[in-house]
């Protein structure tokens, strides 16, 4: 029978919310990046043709995509902050991490 994997550290680590941060981040700057490079591909064909509708819709759709990445960085930078706000007060207060997670909950909620 396999033994039941158990964590040696909690799942809302520091060091384990860094590494998610980090990779979302890089994720959303490679995207912003793809986008803006497409937007320029797009920009080109427009320049070339100014008529051509269906280029000049992609450039927009570009971007609101490049927009929407850096949207989503600000966003999980907020959340570590937010987090590591939270972890300083819990030092403090001696809270429990059910808290924690009911505020993750929350901030869940309100995006």
């Amino acid at each position: 029978m396999p033994k039941e994997y158990q964590l040696k550290r909690g799942v809302l680590d520091a060091n384990r919310l860094q590494k998610h941060a980090k990779k979302i981040i890089d994720d959303a700057t490679e995207d912003r990046t793809l986008a803006l490079e497409a937007y320029r591909y797009f920009k080109e064909m427009v320049d070339e043709n100014p008529q051509d509708s269906v280029a000049k819709s992609q450039m927009v759709d570009c971007l609101k995509l490049a927009q929407t990445s850096k949207a989503n960085i600000v966003k999980v930078m907020d959340l570590v902050v937010k987090i590591d706000s939270m972890k300083e007060k819990e030092q403090g207060s001696k809270t429990s991490m059910a808290n924690v997670f009911s505020h993750l909950e929350n901030l869940s909620k309100n995006d």
